[in-house]
């Protein structure tokens, strides 16, 4: 099968929209589908000459006025992608946002006759204060349901990648079918990897001072004022107060990266904080390896692949009992849930840390369950819905 998906975000941004269409073509490609992926352009400097992991069709654009990481297509230079699009001939086409590529992939779905399938991956008002901040936050909630409302109102099919995403599109009265198809990760790079652990463990060590006995916590993932991060900079306050040898590894990039080094300078912690910056998928596996703890304070995570790859990886979770965090761990399998205090959130870590034999049993646990999500199972689903949808 032909498969067009558009999205308006794409490499070079970094997010879990990206790394779940990524994870899907993967998936698809090795059953033998083909794949165009519909997306914007970007600077010439961001994309750093690499090339693109699957064949994309880029619509010319220019930056988003909210967000200086993301983009808006041109909308009179819209055509020809789409004449290239034709080319290719999509016999299935699968819409990943709700933005100016969202919006020109329901017009050609409509255009041509097709059912118009998308997926929503956000919770959209949990991230209004941040990109809206002067707008009142009831306000900014509002206009985030009436907005969704008139995006999806006349889509066929409605996937979501948690349970708890579709009940929000429900209550907001977008009445259409709904598949829930999580978002698998790929367990063939994802799984423990103690050799690579040490390994990455002794270099760490040898760059930051005092990383090479105690506990690591490890947080993997954009730096963004909707991770939360302020909480974990908070909780770590009291973590190093009961447990001095702990240290924390950030990696990851994003617009607040400055603000939140900043913070845990404020906090007299930057002795116990390495950063790495935004590193390959290829390389995760042996950090998650490493860590004692994965912790995110996320409140926003529709599903939250990080959590899952950790899962994957053997590596306990601290996370937060709300949204995706939640809906993955299941009332504290593979991990344990925090309430959203820096408190209730030091409290777990800190009782993961003193009990390895609740650590190892949180570890085994982990595995197990994550195997739920692996992309074998999610590529099996899409697949099916796919051929029900387009052929019929």
């Amino acid at each position: 099968m032909r498969i067009a998906i558009f999205s308006d975000a794409y490499h070079p941004r970094v997010s879990g929209l990206v790394s779940s269409i990524d994870e899907f073509c993967k998936g698809l490609t090795k059953r033998g589908h083909e794949v165009r992926i519909v997306c914007p352009s970007y600077p010439p400097s961001r994309l750093n000459g690499q090339p693109d992991p699957f064949q994309t069709i880029r619509v010319a654009s220019s930056s988003a006025f909210v967000s200086a990481e993301d983009r808006l297509a041109i909308p009179w230079r819209e055509h020809e992608a789409l004449l290239e699009l034709d080319k290719f001939d999509p016999q299935a086409v699968h819409i990943q946002t709700e933005f100016s590529i969202g919006i020109l992939g329901r017009k050609y779905c409509r255009n041509r006759g097709m059912p118009v399938l998308s997926t929503c991956h956000t919770h959209y008002e949990m991230y209004m204060k941040g990109y809206l901040p002067l707008l009142p936050e009831d306000i900014g909630k509002l206009a985030a349901r009436i907005w969704l409302r008139s995006v999806y109102a006349h889509d066929d099919l409605v996937i979501t990648p948690s349970r708890h995403i579709r009940d929000v599109m429900l209550g907001y009265g977008i009445q259409h079918e709904y598949v829930v198809i999580p978002t698998g990760v790929d367990e063939t790079l994802f799984f423990p990897h103690p050799e690579e652990a040490e390994e990455f463990k002794r270099k760490l060590a040898v760059r930051h001072a005092g990383f090479g006995e105690g506990p690591l916590l490890v947080y993997i993932g954009r730096i963004g004022q909707e991770k939360n991060l302020t909480l974990l900079a908070d909780a770590m306050v009291r973590i190093v107060g009961e447990a001095p040898d702990t240290n924390l590894l950030m990696v990851g990039d994003g617009p607040r990266k400055a603000e939140l080094r900043q913070a845990f300078r404020q906090r007299g912690l930057e002795e116990h904080v390495a950063w790495l910056g935004f590193l390959p998928r290829s390389r995760l596996p042996a950090i998650y390896s490493a860590a004692d703890i994965f912790v995110f304070p996320s409140k926003t995570e529709t599903q939250g692949l990080v959590t899952i790859e950790a899962m994957l990886c053997g590596t306990p979770v601290v996370g937060m009992n709300i949204m995706g965090t939640a809906e993955i761990l299941q009332g504290d399998v593979g991990g344990l849930l925090t309430e959203d205090n820096p408190l209730d959130f030091a409290k777990k870590v800190l009782h993961l840390l003193r009990d390895p034999a609740l650590r190892a049993a949180k570890s085994a646990e982990a595995l197990r369950h994550a195997q739920r999500y692996t992309i074998g199972n999610s590529c099996d689903q899409m697949e099916q819905l796919y051929t029900r949808i387009f052929r019929k």
